[in-house]
């Protein structure tokens, strides 16, 4: 469902809601009010069921809602803090698209940064907000590149702001460094700002109270990422190369270690990994992706580089 279609539901449902309140006080001798909030409930409901029957969205959108210090009500929001929060999400998804196709460097221009935009296409109501939306010239039967990293960026957000410690943590294993600075500039401007939001998604709707921008906040600012290439030695127990997935018994004190295979490495040469390394002495290479929290490791995650023969 895309993020338009989604509000829309949810104000008919409201509206739907205050005609049932509304006929509920109504006395027998109110004939004519019941007659007419009858029919208007009638219209609702027929646009609802018109709604449900709309073939799902392909392209990115999401609305960006705003609370607190800098909006007065639904009249009008600070137009400096609403620039930078909309640029730092623009700029959180831009980031997410180049992780997501390996093309993210340390530092340096974003790849591909016009490719991800998203465009501001209309002011909704509730408190004051921001839709946004990819604006795409041909229809698509898929999800584009964008709507995944819009979904990826919501969930994200959610992780910081979520009272869960161990959902947090999960949802931060593989989290890339530069997309950790941009999350935690996003959650530093709405503290110091005194803002809250609520940020809709396709089916998605979060809300981010006082306290969890509180919260997200300082979790973006006591993690940190740490990217390390590493020989170990040990026997491969196996790589499933349809799901680009390996097992490796390391000698150390670490064992059995799993994660993911390069996207680099084609199913070919991960059939030539089980065919010439399982249960055989071998010297993995790997790619060691650290999260810590307050400087303790929280999460470790590891991606496979290459395989050789262990020199005797």
């Amino acid at each position: 469902m895309s993020t338009v279609r989604k509000l829309e539901r949810d104000f008919l449902k409201a509206d739907i809601k205050a005609v049932g309140s509304l006929m509920a006080r109504l006395g027998e001798e109110d004939v004519m009010s019941r007659f007419g909030l009858e029919e208007k409930l009638v219209e609702l409901q027929s646009s609802l069921a018109q709604l449900e029957e709309v073939p799902p969205e392909m392209a990115a959108s999401a609305a960006l809602f705003f609370g607190g210090k800098p909006v007065i009500g639904s009249h009008g929001i600070e137009s400096e803090f609403a620039g930078v929060a909309v640029g730092q999400f623009q700029d959180l998804v831009a980031k997410i698209v180049a992780n997501d196709t390996g093309r993210l460097a340390e530092r340096g221009t974003v790849p591909r940064k016009a490719a991800s935009t998203l465009h501001i296409t209309n002011i909704v109501r509730g408190s004051f907000g921001f839709l946004l939306e990819e604006i795409q010239p041909q229809l698509q039967i898929v999800d584009s590149s964008l709507k995944v990293a819009v979904d990826e960026a919501t969930r994200l957000l959610d992780a910081f702001g979520e009272d869960d410690e161990e959902k947090f943590r999960t949802a931060v294993e593989n989290i890339d460094q530069r997309v950790l600075g941009t999350t935690r500039d996003f959650f530093d401007l709405m503290r110091r700002s005194g803002a809250t939001m609520r940020l809709v998604a396709g089916d998605a709707d979060h809300s981010f109270s006082a306290d969890a921008v509180a919260r997200a906040a300082e979790r973006a600012k006591t993690t940190t990422v740490e990217d390390l290439d590493e020989a170990v030695a040990g026997q491969l127990a196996g790589v499933l190369p349809e799901f680009h997935q390996f097992e490796f018994r390391v000698v150390d004190e670490r064992g059995t270690i799993r994660g993911k295979v390069h996207r680099d490495l084609s199913a070919h040469q991960l059939g030539l990994f089980n065919k010439d390394y399982v249960n055989v002495n071998a010297r993995a290479h790997l790619q060691i992706k650290r999260v810590l929290r307050n400087d303790t490791i929280v999460r470790e995650s590891y991606t496979l580089l290459s395989i050789e023969p262990e020199t005797p």
